[in-house]
């Protein structure tokens, strides 16, 4: 498709028609916009008032601008971002390893095998680097194991690439969450399970899950998700429920919030995952917390077992 840009560095000039073309584009995502975004409020102003003022601000300023002011003057998203579409492009699909974000450390305690998995980022379109990654570091023929999920510090990533990690810990087809996206000013909810090509490599094992108030949006939806099989030690996380659309407008990429996630079937946004076991950073980064949370899973497993 031949871009706004490439067509004002055209001699031959717009026709009328063209230009109400490339109008008629921004127009449309304005609309968009309003009726998707969780933030917007319709009733304060319509999507007329949007697109008037657009329309005005194109005869003083340039397109891009216009529209720039028009979506951060009505649109009162936290999480909104209009950002350059070669930039974006570069960095959100930037080619990675699974050992870019997960770091795994072996720990042997006694008879014990603890796999402490640092997960510092959640990349798009890593689902299946992280399986093979995780299927080939832990080594399934160990007598016992524990792993550790440390989420702290993790801001989050990408949803899908959160929702199939979460796959291998849980039985085929278990509930995850649900998603509620607001299309043209209604909420439609979509249920996800855990994919069977996915899931149950490691549902027998005794995981636990380090958080802190800086575990946010994705990672949050992971210990959320594991919060019913596993123990969670730290603060409550950040409390960021919202999910993020991208629409691909010329040069310009826009994200903005059209969804909210929770771990029921509620029409209700996730509140802060709260922990099991409270503990402050310090605590957290110090290395009792291997052996804290292999003695729990040793009383566990005594109990479980009649002692």
């Amino acid at each position: 498709m031949i871009t706004l840009l490439l067509l004002l560095l055209t001699t031959k000039p717009l026709s009328s028609s063209q230009k109400d073309a490339i109008v008629e584009k921004y127009l449309y995502t304005i609309e968009k916009i309003y009726f998707e975004n969780i933030f917007t409020n319709n009733e304060i102003y319509s999507v007329k008032d949007l697109k008037d003022y657009f329309v005005k601000k194109i005869n003083v300023k340039n397109i891009n601008e216009a529209f720039k002011e028009t979506i951060y003057t009505f649109i009162k998203d936290p999480y909104l971002e209009i950002k350059d579409r070669d930039i974006f492009v570069v960095n959100y699909y930037q080619e990675r390893k699974a050992e870019d974000d997960i770091k795994i450390q072996v720990i042997k305690l006694n008879e014990l095998k603890v796999y402490y998995i640092n997960f510092v980022d959640i990349s798009p379109n890593m689902a299946r680097k992280y399986k093979e990654y995780l299927s080939n570091e832990l080594n399934k023929t160990d007598k016992e194991i524990v792993i550790i999920i440390d989420l702290t510090n993790n801001f989050g990533g990408s949803l899908w690439s959160a929702a199939f990690f979460t796959s291998l810990f849980l039985e085929p087809n278990t509930y995850l969450f649900s998603v509620n996206f607001k299309k043209k000013g209604k909420i439609k909810t979509q249920n996800f399970y855990s994919s069977e090509d996915y899931s149950g490599y490691f549902r027998k094992n005794f995981i636990a899950i380090l958080q802190d108030d800086t575990t946010a949006s994705s990672a949050e939806v992971i210990s959320g998700v594991l919060k019913r099989k596993c123990l969670v030690f730290g603060d409550l996380t950040y409390g960021k429920p919202y999910i993020q659309s991208v629409i691909e407008l010329d040069q310009m990429i826009i994200i903005y919030t059209n969804g909210f996630l929770n771990f029921s079937l509620e029409l209700e946004p996730h509140q802060k995952i709260k922990p099991d076991f409270y503990l402050s950073r310090k605590e957290i980064e110090s290395k009792s917390i291997t052996n804290l949370v292999v003695k729990i899973y040793i009383f566990l497993r005594s109990m479980l077992n009649g002692g």
